[in-house]
Order: C-alpha cells, then sequence, then structure tokens
C-alpha cells in the first residue's frame, strides 16, 4: 500500500523564501502549503493539518513565530515543527523547544540541511529509525 504524502507547511514572510522551499520540498515529494503571515498560516493548519511545518521565528506582521508555534502546537499538536531563524540565542532555543518545536535551525543554512531536518521529522512521525 502507498504510502500518503506528508503534508508540509512553509510559514516565511518573505514570498520568495516561501516560493523556493515549496518547490524544492514538492520535487522531493511532499505535498506543500505555504504562508507568509500567522493568520494565513493557522487557517491553512487548521483545514490541512500539516505534519510538518518549517517556521520562520521572525514574521513582520502580527504574531511573531514563537507564539505561531504556540498555536499550530495547540490546533495541531503532532505537527512536527521546525524553526528556522538567523537568531543564534540560546533563549530563543530553548523557548522554541518549550512550546513544543521539533528542531531549531539557524540561517545560513543549505538545502541538504533542511531536507536532513524534514527527513528526521517524517522519520520522527513514522516512528523508524534513519
Amino acid at each position: 500500500m502507498p504510502r500518503k504524502k506528508m503534508k508540509l507547511l512553509i510559514i516565511d514572510d518573505e514570498k520568495d523564501i516561501c516560493n523556493f522551499v515549496k518547490l524544492l520540498f514538492k520535487k522531493k515529494g511532499f505535498l506543500t502549503y505555504s504562508a507568509l503571515s500567522a493568520t494565513r498560516a493557522l487557517n491553512i493548519v487548521k483545514k490541512a493539518k500539516p505534519n510538518i511545518a518549517l517556521l520562520d521565528i521572525y514574521l513582520k506582521k502580527g504574531m511573531d513565530g514563537l507564539g505561531l508555534l504556540g498555536k499550530i502546537k495547540e490546533i495541531a499538536p503532532d505537527c512536527r515543527c521546525i524553526m528556522v531563524t538567523w537568531d543564534k540565542a540560546q533563549a530563543k532555543t530553548k523557548e522554541a523547544k518549550a512550546l513544543g518545536a521539533f528542531s531549531y535551525l539557524t540561517k545560513p543554512l543549505t538545502t541538504s540541511e533542511l531536507f536532513k531536518a524534514a527527513e528526521r521529522a517524517v522519520c520522527d512521525i513514522r516512528k523508524r529509525g534513519c
């Protein structure tokens, strides 16, 4: 029996980044969604119930990424949220982990790092070692 496609939500306030990452993961077989704002992201989470979210901590409008992380985990507690940011501060990392982040990546990062983080999330979802 074929496996269901993993649903991935990319949340970043930069449209070019969303489009680029969305295309990369679509080519890897993910069903992809993107949101430029927390409001749009929450609507997608409610309707699509993504398995994984790539979430920028600093969003320009409205709620920041950490606040959004908390809301996502309320709506979809099983969603693996991978936080992405330029900020290497340990306090942000600890706060993200406390709110339920699955992983925390710092920019600049490579596509390989993004794929590895997503693969770890997929393995965790499917409860198998990779």
